[in-house]
């Protein structure tokens, strides 16, 4: 018994609580707890609605920020080609053509009355396009030629990136040659300068064009075949947008093996020491924007040699 217990045994007993005054009592507690229940119950809404709106925003962001970074490091859409030389106006997928425009999977290439183009595909192949052709790329090794007419150089290659080039009358792909295709009068016409070219007209078997023949395809079927030398007129524009050979720093023999394949003949030497002298012949200058034979002429003046063409051999003599 401390002293807060005989404080509380001198108290005695409380007095009865008057019932209106418990049942005042009860009412205004009930009321005061089930106002503090609701209000609980509604900050918990509220509660788990703002936290499933962060929740929906954190989602939306993390998918946004999952896209923004596929985005930017997907890889880039890879270039099919590359524009090396472009005479006149030549339209690359509606803009003007220059030695910087993409070329990718779809790419439209035109040219008009006095245009043409050189592109290189990925693979190493030489393509070059005449006057009044259109061309859609589609792949490293595949073209399709609406009009006018294409060559495709594959020997720099390594006979191993064959083109297939298709068109409304058939399709015709390469084994390791330099060829050009061309469709015309609803013909379609495969010109062979080395190699062998395979071409299947529409709905036919497949027929094989050797090296120096010329093959005429009509849309009804019909077939013309003749021989096609080196030096026939058909090959002359091919020569008028050759891809320039940077002669600075290269041997006289890297550019007369070049203007050997150009040619589509075969290099061959007067003598050994003339094939040495090539090799240490080295060369300065510039050849851009000349003729194949223009080319020739200026690099003799500069490593001074002698040439003549027997039929498809190039030989030559260094002085």
């Amino acid at each position: 018994m401390d002293d807060v217990g005989r404080l509380i045994q001198h108290a005695g007993a409380r007095e009865d609580v008057a019932p209106d005054r418990m049942k005042n009592a009860h009412n205004n507690v009930a009321a005061h707890w089930e106002s503090v229940v609701e209000d609980r119950q509604t900050n918990k809404r509220a509660a788990r609605h703002r936290y499933a709106a962060i929740a929906a925003s954190i989602v939306a962001v993390a998918g946004l920020s999952i896209v923004f970074l596929q985005s930017t490091n997907a890889p880039p859409v890879p270039h099919l080609a590359q524009v090396e030389r472009v005479l006149g106006d030549v339209v690359v997928t509606g803009l003007r053509a220059t030695t910087q425009s993409e070329i990718g999977a779809g790419t439209v290439i035109e040219t008009g009355s006095a245009s043409r183009i050189a592109i290189r595909l990925a693979g190493g192949q030489s393509l070059r396009l005449d006057e009044d052709s259109r061309l859609v790329v589609h792949a490293a090794d595949r073209v399709t030629l609406d009009a006018g007419g294409v060559y495709i150089d594959t020997a720099n290659a390594g006979g191993l990136s064959p083109v297939l080039v298709s068109t409304p009358l058939g399709t015709a792909w390469d084994v390791g040659t330099q060829f050009q295709v061309r469709l015309t009068n609803s013909l379609l016409i495969v010109g062979v300068r080395d190699g062998i070219v395979e071409v299947t007209p529409q709905g036919q078997a497949s027929l094989s064009v050797n090296k120096g023949r010329y093959l005429e395809l009509g849309q009804f079927g019909q077939k013309k075949e003749r021989d096609i030398e080196l030096d026939d007129s058909s090959w002359d524009w091919v020569e008028t947008v050759v891809p320039a050979f940077v002669i600075e720093g290269k041997s006289l023999k890297d550019f007369l093996l070049w203007y050997a394949n150009e040619r589509g003949v075969s290099l061959l030497w007067d003598d050994r020491a003339s094939e040495t002298k090539a090799a240490n012949a080295m060369l300065t200058g510039s050849v851009s924007g000349a003729t194949l034979g223009e080319g020739l002429e200026i690099v003799r003046r500069i490593a001074p040699f002698e040439y003549r063409i027997d039929g498809e051999e190039l030989w030559v003599r260094v002085n």
